[in-house]
């Protein structure tokens, strides 16, 4: 099971303080301290419950996606998808995020990391783990093909209840490639609906 440990608290540290910042504008009338309390209990229950991948790189993204289902469950009535989307944008506005990338050398398109990526796909093929992912990567110089056709998110969102905020989630995946120095092209996710989910990343030139 994933531990409530180093990786959940990084995920709390970053995205607590602008997300509720944004979600006060959006709903002045809420206690905050409660929602952030509620939130951080249904996280750890989620976490506790929740499969791990045997360490694999993309484990991290479960940390994240239980985080996002937490923000809804802990007030269903008021934590809709538009909701969470705009408490992610803030996140991802936040002057730590912002910071942190500023000058980033790009490392996704060096041998090292592609080939981690590789061994991982070919590796995957088997889904030892319940919530692993599935996915097919082809690389190359300045661009690389990422094609995912099982989602640890999409099946943490069923057994959560909350599929409707995969979305919430995929709309992530454009800005972090961004601040890695990639760009995204994609025409279909397993979130909505579609067979696969067919990453196209391109190297930012600048």
């Amino acid at each position: 099971m994933l531990k409530y440990g180093i990786y959940a608290k990084a995920v709390e540290l970053l995205c607590f303080k602008p997300a509720l910042a944004r979600l006060a504008i959006i709903y002045p009338e809420m206690d905050m301290k409660k929602y952030k309390k509620a939130v951080k209990k249904e996280y750890k229950e989620m976490l506790l419950r929740t499969p791990d991948i045997g360490g694999s790189s993309l484990e991290m993204n479960l940390y994240i996606a239980a985080f996002v289902f937490s923000l809804h469950k802990a007030r269903p009535d008021k934590i809709n998808p538009d909701v969470v989307n705009k408490m992610v944008d803030a996140v991802f506005e936040s002057s730590f995020m912002v910071n942190a990338h500023k000058n980033k050398k790009c490392t996704l398109f060096t041998d090292k990391v592609q080939d981690k990526k590789v061994k991982e796909s070919i590796a995957g093929q088997t889904l030892k783990y319940e919530l692993d992912w599935k996915f097919h990567y082809e690389k190359g110089i300045d661009e690389f093909y990422n094609t995912y056709t099982k989602c640890g998110i999409c099946k943490l969102g069923k057994r959560e209840n909350c599929f409707e905020f995969v979305p919430c989630l995929c709309n992530m995946d454009e800005r972090n490639y961004k601040n890695e120095g990639g760009q995204l092209h994609r025409t279909k996710t397993l979130a909505q609906g579609d067979n696969c989910c067919d990453f196209h990343v391109t190297k930012i030139k600048k």
